[in-house]
């Protein structure tokens, strides 16, 4: 068995219990893919590379825990994020860290090194030092939508994780398919409309904006998040 499926029942092990999380998905990202050389370009200049997290790294195991359409359901009104939301957005948090434990535990007693990346957010330049999403990416779980979400093939609402690791096994190509329906050529545009900022638009992304709400959220609701454009929009939950 390969170590994917090993990750998979780990994962499903440690949500089990959690009625907000669907089935997980989990993709293997080659540390010395293009994708992964070039993040730098793509996110942040000091962004961390695979071999400051694990001087031996050959995978990044990348994986999604996609929300049901209640847990989305829960942020739909209001032109603020609701409490339910930041709690869940914690609750997962917590499972994200159990997870990335229990993965370097299997991967160590199976004589495999492996190490949790800690790159955090630059709450200066707005930028992370460890994109989950663009890790993700890279392991062929999906592509950005217009709203920067990865939209995956359970859609786009949920959390990321990722652990990295000296394993060799065969790695996942990036998706060359687009499912962001407004990138593809259509006139979704739902997560701008969903936008209470202004914040997204047709033509780009305003960091500042959106990063206003998420920083009043931390301060009154105890997590940085809004999500106002990643629930109740077309391509949040697909099954």
């Amino acid at each position: 068995m390969s170590f994917k499926e090993t990750a998979l029942e780990i994962i499903r092990e440690k949500i089990r219990g959690a009625d907000w999380i669907r089935e997980p998905l989990v993709g293997f990202a080659d540390a010395s893919s293009a994708h992964i050389r070039g993040i730098r370009s793509s996110v942040a200049d000091d962004h961390l590379m695979p071999e400051d997290v694990l001087p031996e790294a050959e995978i990044i195991i990348s994986y999604f825990l996609p929300f049901t359409k209640a847990a989305g359901e829960c942020n739909r009104d209001g032109d603020f994020p609701s409490q339910l939301w930041a709690d869940l957005y914690n609750k997962t948090n917590e499972l994200i860290a159990e997870i990335n434990e229990a993965l370097v535990s299997a991967l160590e007693e199976a004589g495999v090194k492996a190490a949790i990346p800690a790159g955090g957010f630059d709450t200066d330049r707005l930028l992370s030092r460890w994109s989950q999403r663009h890790v993700a990416e890279a392991a062929g779980l999906g592509t950005f939508g217009l709203n920067n979400m990865l939209i995956t093939k359970s859609g786009s609402m949920g959390r990321f994780g990722s652990v990295v690791t000296a394993l060799k096994e065969p790695c996942d190509l990036p998706m060359t398919e687009e499912l962001c329906t407004s990138k593809a050529g259509g006139k979704c545009l739902a997560c701008v409309k969903r936008c209470m900022t202004g914040a997204l638009s047709e033509g780009g992304f305003d960091r500042e904006l959106c990063y206003s709400v998420c920083k009043k959220a931390e301060e009154e609701l105890g997590a940085d998040v809004c999500g106002k454009c990643a629930v109740c929009v077309p391509c949040a939950v697909w099954d």
